[in-house]
C-alpha cells in the first residue's frame, strides 16, 4: 500500500500543494527588505527539502512561481538559488536568470545570503548554554539575532533550539545582551570561529542522536548556516518536528531506571504485543459479559494502543498525557474503524486495558484511578476528533473512504483496484476525500514559537529511528 498512497501523495501534492505554496507569496506580495525574501525562502525549502517531497514536486513548484512572471517571484527564485542545495538551487538560479533575460528583477535579491556574524555571545545556563549570535548586512543599521540552544545533562551537548528573529535595531539587542537576556550567567563573548565550531559540533551530535528541533527551527537553521559558513549545507541539518508533533504539552515521564527497555528490539516487542493481547483476550473473556464492548471491542482497541506505544514508549507505562495523545491525536489520524458507532466504546475498551495491566502488575507511569478518570473525561473530545475527517492521515483517508464504498482493504487485489479507479477520478473528487488530511502536510511549511524539546521524548524519536534503520538493513 505504501507505494501506492505514494502516488497519490504525489499526484495530490502536483495539483494542491502547488497553489498553497503560491499562496504564500500571494500573502508576502510587495516584499521590500531580503530579511522577509530570506524568510519566505527558507520557509518554502522546509518541506521541499526536509520533509522528502518528491523530486517531481519540488521542480513543479519552481516552475510555478517562474510561470507568475513578477518581481516578487524573481526575487524568491533568487533567493531559493542562494539558500537551498545545489539540486533545486540550480534550477532556481535558471528560473531567476529566464526572468532577468524578460527584464524582470527584484532589486532587494542582492541583500540575500549577506548576513554575517557581527558579534556573538555565550551565555552559560543551568545543564545548558544559549549562544546568542548578532548577524549584520553590509551597510545595514538592524541586525538578526540567532538564538541556538545546546543542552548539555539530558541530551549531550547537542543542538535542541535555533531560532532567529525579525530585523531589530542595534541599541536594542546590545542592550539586551547586557542584561544578561535574563537565562543565566553573564554573557561572554565569543570570537566568530570557535562559535561556528561550537554549533558544528553540536549539530553533528543531533544528527548522530536522532534529536529533532522544534518545527520553528527549519527556516532559522537555513539561513543561519549560510550565515555561519557561507554555505545553507555547510552545517548538518538537524531533523525537525511538524507543528502538530511539536507541543510543549506532551509530556512525558518515564523512570530512567527502567531504560533497558528502551532498545528491546522490533521483533521482541512484537512478541511482547503479541502475549499482552492473547492474555488481554483471556482476561476479558472471564471478566466482562460476553455482549458488552470490551469482548466485542476491546481486542482492536488494545492492538491500537500496543502500536501507539511501540513507536512511542514502553508498553506498560501510561500517563495522562499518553492517553490524551493516543486519544486525541493517534486515533483520530491513524487508526480505521469499519462502522462509526465502534468509536463510542474506545476509551471504554482503553480503560479495561489499563486495569487489565494494574491486575497483571504491569501498569507503570500514574496511578490507575487517574489514568481511569482520563479516560473518562477525555471521552467527548475524542469523539468529536475522532468523526472530524480534517485530523486523519493520509491513509486512513483513503481506507475509510474503501470501507464507506463497501470494499475490503484486506481482500487479495482490492487495494490495487480501488486505487486504480481513485486516480481515474476528477481532482474535485479526490480532494474531497484526501485534501483535508493533506492540509496537515501543507502546515508544516509554516513558522511558529520556540518550544524547547523534552530529552525523554527525543530518545523515543531516537528508538524510533533505530528501529527503521534495522528493519531496512534487513531487506
Amino acid at each position: 500500500m505504501s507505494s501506492t498512497v505514494s502516488e497519490v501523495q504525489t499526484e495530490f501534492l502536483r495539483e494542491q500543494a502547488i497553489p498553497a505554496f503560491l499562496a504564500m507569496l500571494d500573502d508576502a506580495t510587495g516584499l521590500q527588505d531580503p530579511a522577509d525574501l530570506e524568510q519566505l525562502a527558507a520557509t518554502l525549502l522546509v518541506p521541499l527539502e526536509q520533509f522528502e517531497m518528491p523530486q517531481q514536486v519540488a521542480s513543479a513548484v519552481l516552475d510555478a512561481i517562474e510561470a507568475r512572471g513578477d518581481v516578487d517571484a524573481a526575487g524568491l527564485l533568487a533567493a531559493v538559488g542562494v539558500l537551498a542545495a545545489e539540486r533545486l538551487a540550480g534550477r532556481s538560479r535558471a528560473g531567476a536568470q529566464r526572468l532577468a533575460d524578460k527584464g524582470i528583477v527584484s532589486p532587494i535579491a542582492a541583500g540575500v545570503g549577506m548576513l554575517a556574524v557581527q558579534d556573538a555571545a555565550r551565555i552559560d545556563c543551568p545543564d545548558a548554554e544559549l549562544l546568542v549570535v548578532l548577524l549584520r548586512r553590509p551597510g545595514a543599521h538592524e541586525v538578526q539575532t540567532a538564538l541556538l540552544g545546546i543542552e548539555h545533562q539530558d541530551t549531550g551537548d547537542v543542538l535542541v533550539r535555533c531560532a532567529l528573529t525579525p530585523p531589530t535595531p542595534i541599541a536594542a539587542v546590545h542592550e539586551l545582551l547586557s542584561d544578561g537576556v535574563h537565562y543565566g550567567d553573564a554573557p561572554v563573548p565569543i570570537a566568530a570561529e570557535e562559535l561556528t565550531a561550537r554549533v558544528l559540533a553540536a549539530a553533528r551530535r543531533a544528527v548522530d542522536a536522532q534529536i529533532a528541533l522544534g518545527h520553528e527551527a527549519g527556516p532559522a537553521w537555513v539561513i543561519v548556516s549560510r550565515a555561519l559558513t557561507g554555505d545553507p549545507t555547510g552545517l548538518p541539518r538537524p531533523a525537525v518536528l511538524a507543528p502538530w508533533e511539536d507541543d510543549p504539552q506532551v509530556i512525558d515521564d518515564q523512570n530512567p531506571d527502567e531504560d533497558e527497555d528502551e532498545d528491546e528490539d522490533e521483533e521482541g516487542l512484537q512478541r511482547e504485543m503479541d502475549m499482552l493481547l492473547d492474555e488481554f483476550e483471556q482476561h476479558a473473556g472471564a471478566t466482562y459479559p460476553p455482549d458488552g464492548v470490551v469482548w466485542e471491542d476491546g481486542d482492536w482497541v488494545a492492538s491500537s494502543m500496543l502500536r501507539y506505544k511501540g513507536g512511542y514508549g514502553r508498553l506498560c507505562h501510561w500517563t495522562r498525557a499518553d492517553l490524551a495523545e493516543y486519544l486525541l491525536d493517534y486515533f483520530p489520524r491513524k487508526v480505521s474503524v469499519v462502522e462509526e458507532q465502534e468509536l463510542p466504546a474506545v476509551p471504554e475498551c482503553a480503560d479495561a486495558f489499563l486495569r487489565f495491566l494494574h491486575t497483571r502488575g504491569s501498569l507503570s507511569g500514574e496511578p490507575l484511578e487517574q489514568l481511569v478518570q482520563a479516560c473518562q473525561e477525555l471521552r467527548g473530545e475524542f469523539l468529536q476528533r475522532a468523526r472530524d475527517r480534517s485530523r486523519w492521515g493520509l491513509a486512513k483517508s483513503l481506507v475509510m473512504q474503501m470501507l464507506a464504498e463497501g470494499i475490503d482493504p484486506s481482500a487479495p487485489g482490492a487495494m490495487d483496484a480501488w486505487m486504480a479507479d481513485f486516480n481515474a477520478r476528477a481532482p474535485e473528487q479526490r480532494e474531497a476525500i484526501i485534501g483535508p488530511a493533506a492540509d496537515r502536510m501543507i502546515h508544516a511549511a509554516q513558522p511558529g514559537p520556540a518550544t524547547r524539546p523534552h530529552a525523554p521524548k527525543q530518545r523515543t524519536q531516537r528508538r524510533k529511528a533505530q528501529r527503521s534503520a534495522r528493519k531496512r538493513n534487513r531487506r
